[in-house]
């Protein structure tokens, strides 16, 4: 039976992301690559469910703005909630990284 893998969330970076400004989905990811230098690159179909599914957590919000004459675009907001949520899960990944940093250096405590 495998355990689910918390160190290690997109889930936080797609907050962090929204905490700095409002974007759509593809701003999202393409950030995300950008500033990570091509090393995180995540496709948009892993992004939507995630972004659905903190919208329906009221983490975030979206609204629909027009582009140009016809094209709308969906810009998603961080909420304060989502904003608690991503300092949580930051914190649980910090403590996790300073857990493996002590057991590879050999502070076994």
């Amino acid at each position: 039976m495998s355990k689910k893998n918390n160190f290690f969330r997109l889930e936080m970076l797609f907050l962090k992301i929204l905490d700095e400004k409002n974007c759509y989905g593809y701003e999202i990811t393409h950030s995300l690559k950008e500033l990570t230098h091509g090393k995180i690159d995540v496709k948009e179909g892993t992004l939507y469910p995630i972004l659905y599914k903190f919208e329906e957590l009221g983490y975030i919000t979206s609204e629909k703005k027009l582009v140009g004459k016809r094209m709308t675009r969906v810009y998603y907001h961080l909420e304060p909630l989502g904003k608690e949520y991503l300092d949580k899960i930051y914190s649980e990944y910090k403590d996790m990284v300073h857990t493996i940093n002590q057991f590879m250096e050999g502070n076994h405590e």
